[in-house]
């Protein structure tokens, strides 16, 4: 299958779109990217570009989603989650969870009995970094 001169190609399409990458963001996103049995190292085919991309804008829909989720329960949007807020959502939303396994999980999770949005999207996404 045909494609693009990896750094060069890709390099004018994004330039295209606004956006200047440098020459080690070039490299990593060529790096990431799938290569087919017997496809040249320095091409990247049109399907890979846009199959990484899309995956890039998926992560990004799941942190804006997470983000509505976290704004939720931080009511007073000081960008942590305590014990109080979280029993407090819970509550109006009818569900009765036991305030010392609120305290277990806050304690587990965060720092300071309190948890960041990066610390929710780690435990919300089972990654080991946030994205």
């Amino acid at each position: 299958s045909s494609g693009i001169n990896a750094e060069y190609g890709l390099d004018c399409v994004l330039r295209a779109l606004g956006i200047n990458a440098t020459e080690a963001d070039l490299i990593e996103f060529i790096g990431e990217l799938p290569k087919e049995e017997g496809q040249d190292k320095d091409c990247v085919t049109y399907d890979q570009y846009a199959a990484k991309i899309k995956s890039n804008l998926d992560i990004s829909n799941e942190t804006d989603s997470l983000q509505g989720v976290f704004n939720a329960f931080d009511h007073m949007s000081d960008g942590f989650l305590t014990v109080s807020k979280i029993k407090g959502v819970l509550s109006n939303l009818g569900i009765s969870f036991p305030e010392s396994e609120i305290q277990m999980i806050v304690n587990q999770i965060g720092t300071d009995g309190r948890i960041s949005f990066d610390q929710f999207q780690t435990l919300m996404l089972n990654t080991e970094e946030p994205l």
